[in-house]
């Protein structure tokens, strides 16, 4: 199947409001106006191999007016209107060449700008910036084997992530980076045929990669930075009864 589409999508304006303690918000600053997004998108879906495998992929272009990108300042953030460029690629492929095999290969491009963002609300220096959150590449995978064993059915299953750096704040300051990591997991699991008993034993982050989730940009409090981070290397072991 291919296709292509065409859509025009509107998010209301509002008004930012005043922290306790915050920065002040100028006035010109506290309303902010409606964003209006064309997008284009174009793309297939495929069944490959006697219908054991499928490959999906697209393009996208996103064309924002008055983007509504969040700016953090101090304690507190605004939300600004600022115009906005989004280029991308997905693309996936799943397959089941034989019984009780699966596996997934997927992978993606964001090449994403906002237009004038400025250092300072209502100040006189502006960027081009990356949004937030918004790696250039990532890309995962996943494989699953189960197989009679025990009375029930025994499976192991892993999976791969990896994914390039990005920027938590939308300055694009270098103290407001997240590195590029690479995570993997692996799942032993054990289900008895009458649907009861599950036992499994998991290892999450083996590589015990560091990668960052959230962060905020803290200089105009305490010149510092608050960040959180994925959970390090652990391993779990549930057993599970089901009426």
């Amino acid at each position: 199947m291919i296709y292509a589409a065409v859509k025009r999508g509107v998010k209301a304006g509002s008004f930012n409001a005043q922290l306790a303690g915050g920065i002040p918000v100028p006035t010109s600053a506290i309303p902010y106006d409606e964003e209006v997004l064309w997008s284009y998108e174009a793309g297939f879906k495929a069944q490959l191999l006697d219908n054991s495998a499928r490959l999906n992929a697209n393009l996208f272009y996103y064309d924002y007016n008055d983007y509504q990108a969040f700016l953090f300042t101090g304690v507190s953030g605004v939300v600004i209107n600022a115009d906005a460029e989004y280029y991308g690629a997905d693309v996936e492929f799943v397959a089941s060449p034989f019984e009780g095999f699966d596996f997934r290969l997927a992978g993606s491009w964001l090449d994403a700008t906002v237009k004038d963002v400025p250092l300072r609300v209502d100040g006189p220096i502006s960027i081009n910036a990356k949004p937030n959150y918004a790696p250039e590449f990532q890309f995962s995978s996943m494989a699953r084997y189960e197989w009679a064993a025990f009375g029930g059915m025994l499976s192991v299953m892993g999976d791969l992530s990896w994914s390039d750096s990005y920027f938590y704040n939308l300055r694009n300051f270098d103290a407001d980076k997240f590195d590029s990591f690479f995570f993997a997991n692996a799942r032993l699991a054990w289900a008895s045929d009458d649907g009861h008993w599950e036992a499994a034993l998991k290892v999450e982050n083996l590589t015990n990669a560091k990668a960052g989730i959230q962060g905020f940009d803290l200089a105009t409090l305490c010149g510092c930075n608050e960040i959180s981070f994925r959970p390090p290397r652990w391993i779990g072991l549930s057993v599970r009864y089901a009426l």
